[in-house]
């Protein structure tokens, strides 16, 4: 019986993590758009919380998904506390489809043949299909894992077993509530996967081997255990993303406590909503469904007003000084290898550390500037700054690199499969960018130690080509973390910076025919031109990734 009931259990996960997996393919990018695009107002962030949890079908990976957003910077504290509500409510999903289908329709006649549809898909061309039929694939399994723990507990003599087990967990006292309550919880943390716990539970409700309150005591410690995926999710990360986490755990233990202090209210309300009658075990599911439902919904408005507090009862638990010890030089600070399993999340934080690359060039592309117009000193303190954070930028480009080189190994979308390629190709753009403005300092170096002087009208000219060089870059640094179509404006603004620096060039071969220039002083001159105009061709690609043309 215990291996027929871990069998079906494991049938159960693997059909939640396939379907959960798959239809973050499916819709992850749009997944991923709606939570980005989070707003301050908290009730369009508990509708995005609901919605992007009942699609993707694991609060989990909802919870997960949202620490890493704070952690990203996409998304306040007080923002991912709605979404946290409304993933709440979301996960309740579940238990209806189990208690709605699993009980009351002979789902195992449809569970074989979706999972043969499921499997045979992934030898379609097709990639919206390969994911579609890991979609049915996953949902075969998972009502085939119910119907096998369903079936190992069927038996007189196992149901007799059962009993015996279960015979000291009821909920009938405030000692064994709690009793219960932590089994719930422990049971969500080892599975690590409160749906399928609860899949459980309404299986032993359904055969009578546990009575109404004892599932309501074991749901509210779901609640709790299932909070623990996001705390994990969060270690190691920013304080934000930890205090996020802390907020969805303190906001699902109140409103577990305040459930535990008004246990039957919360009980008779729940008969009363649900016509049927509790005493029947084949009726419980469609109770305990009815209450995990309502304890989210009621918890979610009773906390509305207090978003605020749960906040700063979370910063609290998350004081600055506990967490100041990160390194100051960290070259990467959103890249985070335990996202991997879940490359729409890898793939932001990539791109979130590739901008911080972006403004690491727009500062070198600054500093090349203030040295260009110091005509009478090296600056050699200047200079072996732009030298550091060249050093800087290969050692960011390498840990990138090798980050998206982790992720190209995951089950991926075609979508996905081919941002990575453009991403490792802006990646060395922005390298290269990075070595001309070290060849740029190295030149204006040169320049100083053997004191060539430009004149007046060449320093104004090589000063409105870096100008025009650093809105460039900048201009693409503002799209980066958005795919949107600048290669109009791009084209524009590198074809300026092209016949500048053609004008430039003549004119300077003119002043060095006339003896205005040294010809030493010109041949450097030239040769900046000639890097920032590099500077310019990487930028330009690095507009075409970002359009998608790449």
């Amino acid at each position: 019986m215990i291996i027929t009931l871990l069998g079906g259990l494991s049938f159960f996960l693997m059909g939640m993590i396939t379907m959960s997996d798959a239809l973050q393919k499916v819709a992850g990018q749009k997944m991923r758009a709606l939570l980005a695009a989070m707003t301050g107002n908290r009730f369009v962030g508990i509708f995005t919380g609901f919605l992007v949890t009942a699609v993707v079908q694991s609060s989990s990976a909802t919870t997960v998904m949202l620490v890493s957003f704070v952690n990203a910077g996409l998304m306040n504290l007080t923002q991912s506390i709605g979404v946290i509500l409304g993933a709440n409510i979301g996960t309740t999903v579940t238990g209806w489809i189990v208690s709605l289908l699993g009980f009351k329709v002979k789902i195992a006649y449809f569970s074989l043949p979706a999972i043969t549809l499921g499997f045979f898909s992934k030898f379609s061309k097709k990639e919206k299909v390969n994911s579609w039929g890991e979609v049915l694939l996953g949902f075969g399994l998972l009502f085939f894992g119910l119907t096998m723990m369903k079936g190992a507990i069927k038996t007189p003599e196992n149901l007799a077993l059962v009993k015996y087990w279960l015979s000291n967990l009821h909920a009938t006292g405030v000692l064994t509530r709690l009793i219960a309550v932590g089994a719930g919880a422990l049971a969500t943390i080892i599975v690590q996967s409160s749906s399928a716990v609860m899949a459980l539970t309404l299986i032993l409700a359904y055969q009578g081997l546990i009575d109404f309150e004892t599932g309501i005591a074991l749901i509210l410690g779901q609640n709790i255990g299932t909070t623990i995926t996001a705390n994990l999710a969060a270690l190691g990360a920013k304080k934000e993303a930890i205090r996020a986490a802390r907020a969805h755990l303190v906001f699902n233990f109140l409103g577990v406590v305040i459930v535990m202090l008004s246990w039957s209210l919360w009980t008779k309300s729940v008969d009363y909503l649900v016509p049927s009658s509790s005493l029947i075990s084949e009726n419980l599911p469609i109770h305990l469904s009815a209450f995990h439902t309502a304890f989210n919904i009621v918890n979610t408005i009773i906390f509305i007003p207090f978003v605020g507090s749960l906040a700063k009862i979370a910063t609290r638990m998350v004081p600055d000084a506990k967490i100041a010890t990160k390194e100051e030089l960290k070259y990467l600070q959103y890249i985070d290898y335990g996202l991997i399993p879940t490359p729409q999340l890898a793939l932001l934080a990539a791109r979130q550390d590739l901008g911080l690359m972006a403004d690491l060039v727009i500062e070198m592309i600054r500093n090349v500037r203030k040295l260009s117009k110091s005509t009478k000193k090296p600056k050699g303190n200047l200079v072996n700054k732009v030298l550091r954070m060249e050093e800087k930028s290969d050692k960011m480009a390498a840990g990138i690199v090798d980050y998206l080189t982790q992720i190209s190994h995951s089950s991926l979308s075609y979508q996905s499969s081919h941002e990575i390629a453009a991403m490792m190709h802006t990646v060395s753009d922005y390298e290269r960018m990075g070595d001309h403005c070290e060849q740029l300092t190295k030149l204006l170096r040169r320049k100083y130690e053997k004191k060539y002087k430009f004149s007046a009208e060449a320093q104004d000219e090589l000063d409105d080509l870096i100008s025009k060089v650093e809105d460039f870059v900048i201009y693409t640094r503002e799209h980066l973390l958005e795919h949107s179509d600048i290669l109009e404006k791009s084209y524009a603004m590198e074809n300026e910076i092209n016949q500048l620096s053609k004008n430039l060039r003549k004119k300077n071969i003119e002043r060095m025919s006339n003896n205005i220039c040294m010809v030493q002083g010109g041949l450097i001159f030239i040769n900046m031109i000639v890097s920032l105009e590099k500077i310019g061709d990487h930028n330009v690609n690095v507009s075409e990734e970002i359009s998608g043309v790449r």
